[in-house]
């Protein structure tokens, strides 16, 4: 089984258990009335959206884990936010966890994939995470195992101050945890600025509200060591500054989340999608995506975003063809109502082309923004794409001329087994049946007109002695040999069209032979010219074959 999908199993448990023993606790205890209705349910609630959001972000993307940490991240702040509450041993556990858990919501946030960069604040906050978790672990202990405890860090019976080594360590504690929440608002801040400013708007429900929590976790982390230090023992029943800080914290942690799903169930693509058809068309698009798509893909909040790429046209193709970014040619359907599609251009060089959805278009100054900020990385890009198209196109021409020589063949033996072949074996067997000999030679006679008009097809010997003009002498040709490859191409083109000529020019400084004909060249005669480095293209009513003379 997948482990994300255990995490999530194990955070639906938590959360329902949690819940369940925190009500079970305020009834037992007879405290309900010493607990704000409203923000019991609404902790209720929001602990249970928690596994809720980890399991739709899992469906989304079920090989990450921005999901199960998200949903953990969203159970332990709002876990940590009850440890005010009289809960008993449910509120020591919560204040230790909230000591634990305190910047966990830097370290989803930083590492989420609309986020994450290799900065170097990144890797700081990460080791302050693992401090904090060391820390405050220790000073859990060492305060469960005492006499007395801050009322500011959690409920408890006997408030008062701790341990001097409880207090050192939290003193430390805070300290961190001031240093991470300031440098985890650097982070984001730089990563917001370095966006376009047409890409800013997808970060901002993930930006927004972690900057908002790292302000909230600096004054709640100030206002516990100093009112922990200076009155430890005061009732915080009556105090409503304490119920702020202690639910303002998880209350942005709940928005962050938020933020998170947005960006992970709107904008970013998902890994795998519900459905067969999804799934088929999932299949067609893995792999596909690149940088410049999952840019204007966040940028612009549209995840079924195309980029695809102009390649040289056949010369009877007429249209431009678009190839994606593995350089597969693409049709882009410009008819269905809710698709647009906008034109990317420097100057007057067509770049790319984005196939978005029409909604988009509604904002044409934040596409033509974000479009300009592509504009330069689409044309790498695009020359990558163009690469892998010619290198495909040379696979199959490859591919179809190992095959040519065999196509001839079959044909050649297609044609004996339906024609003179098959009237042999009939004479044969009506002349031993009685037939008169003189009615089978007048057969025998129209069986070789039959092979000689067959032989017409194939190679004639005489192309290899005499040249071009000893096999097609009524086609202009310039008496003299050329190789015999480029022989056999101009053979090819010419041998049904009396009316094509032969003549020698210069391409690029290079001698080269072009064929001047008025049949369309076979799909043979193009793989040919290809190989050869040559080129077939239209002019005016006639097809112009030119092959490079290699002289």
């Amino acid at each position: 089984m997948n482990p994300r999908v255990i995490v999530a199993i194990a955070l639906w448990v938590v959360a329902v258990l949690a819940m369940a023993a925190g009500w079970i606790i305020l009834v037992v205890t007879d405290a309900v009335g010493d607990v704000d209705g409203g923000q019991a349910v609404f902790v209720t609630l929001a602990a249970l959206c928690a596994p809720a959001l980890c399991t739709a972000l899992l469906r989304r993307h079920p090989d990450e884990w921005s999901g199960p940490l998200v949903g953990v991240c969203v159970l332990a702040a709002l876990l940590a936010g009850s440890r005010a509450a009289p809960l008993g041993v449910m509120s020591q556990l919560t204040g230790v966890l909230a000591l634990v858990t305190v910047l966990l919501p830097a370290v989803v946030a930083l590492n989420h994939p609309a986020l994450h960069r290799p900065l170097a604040r990144t890797g700081i906050i990460m080791r302050c995470w693992w401090i904090t978790v060391a820390a405050g672990a220790v000073i859990g202990v060492i305060a469960l195992s005492g006499e007395a405890v801050p009322s500011q860090w959690w409920d408890t019976e006997d408030p008062g101050a701790p341990a001097p080594v409880a207090t050192i360590l939290f003193t430390g504690w805070a300290v961190v945890v001031v240093f991470a929440a300031g440098a985890t608002i650097v982070a984001a801040l730089t990563r917001y600025r370095s966006m376009p400013g047409g890409g800013r708007a997808a970060l901002r429900p993930l930006v927004v509200p972690l900057v908002a929590w790292a302000v909230a976790t600096v004054v709640t982390t100030g206002w516990i060591f100093i009112h922990g230090m200076t009155d430890p023992s005061a009732d915080l029943s009556e105090d409503p500054a304490a119920s702020v800080f202690a639910l303002l914290p998880p209350l942005l942690v709940g928005a962050l989340a938020a933020g998170i799903g947005w960006i992970d169930i709107m904008v970013r693509r998902p890994t795998v999608q519900a459905g067969s058809a999804a799934l088929a068309h999932h299949d067609r698009r893995r792999g596909r995506e690149t940088y410049v798509e999952q840019y204007l893909s966040r940028a612009l909040a549209d995840p079924s975003i195309q980029v695809l790429y102009p390649i040289q046209p056949m010369p009877d193709a007429g249209e431009p063809e678009w190839v994606d970014s593995r350089g597969r040619v693409v049709r882009v359907d410009v008819t269905s109502p809710e698709r647009a599609v906008t034109l990317i251009r420097r100057g007057s060089t067509l770049i790319g082309l984005i196939e978005q959805d029409a909604a988009v278009t509604a904002r044409p100054d934040a596409v033509e923004l974000v479009a300009t900020g592509a504009g330069l990385i689409m044309e790498t890009e695009g020359l990558m794409a163009a690469a892998r198209s010619d290198l495909e196109q040379s696979r199959q021409l490859a591919s179809r001329l190992l095959s040519a020589s065999d196509q001839p063949r079959a044909e050649l033996r297609a044609q004996l087994l339906d024609g003179p072949l098959g009237e042999l074996t009939t004479a044969r067997t009506d002349l031993a049946a009685g037939t008169p000999l003189a009615e089978i030679v007048h057969r025998l006679n129209g069986i070789a007109t039959q092979v000689r008009t067959i032989s017409h097809g194939v190679f004639p010997t005489a192309l290899s002695s005499g040249g071009l003009a000893a096999v097609i002498p009524e086609v202009g040709v310039p008496n003299r040999r050329y190789p015999a490859v480029i022989e056999m191409t101009a053979y090819l083109a010419a041998r049904w069209d009396r009316s094509a000529s032969i003549v020698e020019t210069v391409v690029d400084n290079e001698p080269a032979v072009r064929i001047l004909c008025d049949l369309t060249p076979s799909d043979a005669v193009r793989d040919r010219v290809a190989a050869l480095g040559g080129q077939v293209e239209p002019v005016a009513t006639r097809w112009s074959i030119t092959v490079p003379s290699g002289e």
